[in-house]
């Protein structure tokens, strides 16, 4: 394919830290193109931060790739690998060279570097209005999954009265880095056998990019959350919980309630005013306590799968999302 009457010589190669600013660009122009082109939303995109593309680095180095044309980046894509599960997000691609190709070259890159590493499920979330990127993951081999919610809060709004919870909670230093890793490892291959969350957390916290906390019963970890505090993009005062899981245990709902809150709690003194969870459909007991304590439906994404199919269980209270 031509475009502005040459052909384009693209090379995809494994990211590095001297990419980080050409990649924040891109992003940038990326997303702001979108946002114009589908949307008609005529604002300019903040760029993702330095922090988050560097922690992403590390926790996957070579699960990261740039596509590089004429000795500058145009693309790039992030790969995420939680044991058998293995998705990829974001891929972008600047506006001047969409439309040739790069975007493929870079997913089926990304398909093929989560095959070698062996997991069971891959694939990746969507908007589901961009009808664009729909057609083009569906002519790579992917098939629609379910949606997956985004509910919203503002942290400093929407404050309950409540009695003190009488669960107790241990953070990641006090758990100890390796029981605590152990009970994350658990705990994530509740809701999908082989998935594994601990690469996720011990990388959170080397990067200092929010907290792990452990709800405790009989004195062992019977659920966990990894709350990003964190700016992931530049001037976000955003937090987000990145996972929660509660084993199958009794009072499960209210387990949820108080871990939730306990995540609200760590990302108020971290100065964060709103919190930010994703998860998937169908989990009607996160919805309703997430709805009772004040979040608000804000948008929807769609799951995509090009390998393996991802199991549910609505008792499992399981909040993940493949969101980059």
């Amino acid at each position: 394919m031509r475009l502005f009457g040459r052909k384009l010589n693209v090379h995809i190669r494994k990211m590095d830290a001297s990419d980080v600013d050409q990649v924040r660009e891109v992003g940038r122009r990326a997303w702001s193109d979108l946002y114009s082109r589908e949307f008609q939303q005529n604002f300019e995109v903040p760029m993702r931060s330095r922090e988050n593309i560097l922690f992403y680095l590390e926790k996957e180095p070579e699960g990261c790739m740039v596509a590089e044309s004429d000795g500058r980046v145009v693309g790039d894509i992030f790969c995420h690998i939680w044991g058998s599960v293995g998705w990829f997000g974001p891929v972008e691609v600047i506006p001047s060279q969409q439309n040739a190709g790069i975007g493929k070259q870079l997913i089926r890159t990304a398909f093929t570097f989560l095959e070698e590493k062996s997991c069971s499920i891959i694939g990746l979330e969507t908007m589901p209005e961009t009808v664009k990127n729909v057609h083009l993951y569906s002519e790579l081999g992917c098939v629609p999954d379910r949606a997956t919610y985004l509910m919203e809060k503002q942290l400093n709004a929407y404050l309950r009265v409540r009695q003190k919870s009488s669960f107790t909670f241990r953070t990641f230093a006090e758990l100890g880095e390796q029981e605590a890793l152990n009970a994350v490892k658990r705990l994530s291959s509740l809701p999908v056998p082989g998935m594994d969350y601990s690469k996720e957390v011990f990388y959170s916290m080397k990067h200092n990019t929010g907290e792990t906390v452990f709800l405790m019963e009989g004195g062992e970890p019977a659920g966990f959350a990894l709350v990003y505090t964190y700016s992931t993009t530049d001037g976000s005062s955003n937090a987000s919980i990145r996972f929660l899981v509660i084993d199958r245990t009794n009072s499960v709902s209210e387990k949820g309630e108080a871990l939730i809150e306990e995540c609200e709690r760590i990302a108020r003194e971290a100065g964060r005013d709103r919190m930010h969870v994703r998860f998937y459909t169908g989990n009607f007991a996160v919805y309703r306590v997430l709805k009772q304590s004040g979040y608000q439906l804000r948008g929807t994404n769609l799951r995509m799968l090009y390998k393996g199919d991802v199991p549910f269980d609505g008792q499992i209270y399981h909040i993940s999302s493949w969101a980059g």
